[in-house]
């Protein structure tokens, strides 16, 4: 990593202006929870609201959502040239188990975008995520991969998901060093029961000008009124049968948070699923992935995401987040 401090993305474009926030339709459902005709549905209503991002990756259901995405949108003229068209690759770091090693090597990175844009019916990708770092390859070589792919249009931008601020800094070191745009666009996880990026990464992002979208503004499912306590039904949820997700939020002292957050939107006047899409409207982020699996929940995520909460609601969130940690310290000052 170079000794200098690489170049911050520039804050001039609508991707990355601060505080620009906005819907993306989020795909992982897609295949799996939501079949392929309800899913279509989705796209077709997210269109006519007015929403032009949409999220998806070759993992989502082995595949078959970026299938159902490249169908529908192929369908519907003129819907490719409206829509901004994100999708990820490398979900596995090199070497991992379970879904089936994938990584980031150079040649992996090239098949993966070819895969993807056939099931995606498309020349292009309009930004492609990689999906989560891969310490087995060096940064170079998978830099190489989006050079290739940005110089024959293949992808239109690049940008990173799952990725610390550090790891994100050394990124933009080595997208300098190799003379390609540094990365356009972050995904992270953050909500209002799981906040980390407030420590560094969000002060990061604003000085790097770089735009961040975040993905499971609802928990997964918790900042709803469909579970109430950790007694409760999980079939047919995000947390049934989905080890990651329950070891994620599905515990006794989340539970009783969500409870404390319920009570304060009860006393604001709204649900809790309004107080958790405004909560991140407040806080200035590019972009809220929305991953509905029926056209109610993406109603709802669209009507609420048209303000932020006020100062006061905010302040009182802060003030039961602080409670939760036990203290105000933090390392970086």
């Amino acid at each position: 990593m170079s000794s200098t401090t690489p170049t911050p993305a520039p804050t001039h474009s609508s991707a990355s202006a601060a505080g620009r926030a906005g819907v993306v339709l989020g795909t992982m459902n897609f295949g799996a929870r939501t079949p392929a005709r309800d899913a279509e549905r989705l796209v077709a209503l997210a269109l006519e609201r007015g929403v032009t991002r949409v999220d998806t990756a070759n993992l989502y259901a082995g595949g078959e959502a970026e299938r159902i995405l490249g169908r529908t949108l192929a369908s519907v003229a003129g819907a490719r040239d409206r829509v901004h068209l994100a999708s990820k690759v490398g979900a596995q770091p090199t070497g991992g188990a379970g879904r089936g090693a994938e990584g980031l090597s150079h040649a992996r990175v090239l098949a993966a975008v070819d895969e993807s844009l056939t099931r995606l019916r498309t020349e292009r990708i309009d930004l492609l995520y990689l999906h989560v770092p891969d310490p087995a390859v060096p940064i170079a070589e998978t830099l190489s991969a989006i050079a290739h792919l940005l110089e024959r249009g293949k992808i239109l931008a690049w940008g990173a998901s799952n990725y610390a601020a550090w790891q994100l800094v050394e990124l933009f070191a080595a997208a300098e060093a190799a003379g390609i745009p540094p990365p356009a666009r972050a995904q992270q996880l953050y909500n209002a029961l799981v906040r980390q990026l407030d420590v560094e990464y969000l002060p990061f992002a604003a000085r790097y000008g770089l735009a961040t979208e975040v993905y499971n503004p609802l928990a997964g499912g918790l900042l709803t009124d469909r579970h109430a306590d950790v007694t409760a039904d999980r079939r047919g949820s995000r947390f049934w049968k989905n080890s990651r997700y329950e070891r994620r939020y599905w515990s006794a002292p989340l539970f009783a948070r969500r409870a404390e957050l319920a009570a304060l939107a009860e006393s604001l006047g709204v649900s809790l699923v309004t107080l958790a899409y405004r909560f991140l409207l407040a806080r200035g982020v590019a972009g809220v992935v929305v991953g509905p699996a029926t056209a109610a929940h993406l109603d709802a995520a669209l009507d609420a995401l048209t303000a932020p909460l006020d100062p006061p609601a905010m302040a009182a969130i802060d003030k039961l987040h602080t409670a939760w940690i036990g203290t105000d310290a933090c390392y970086a000052r």
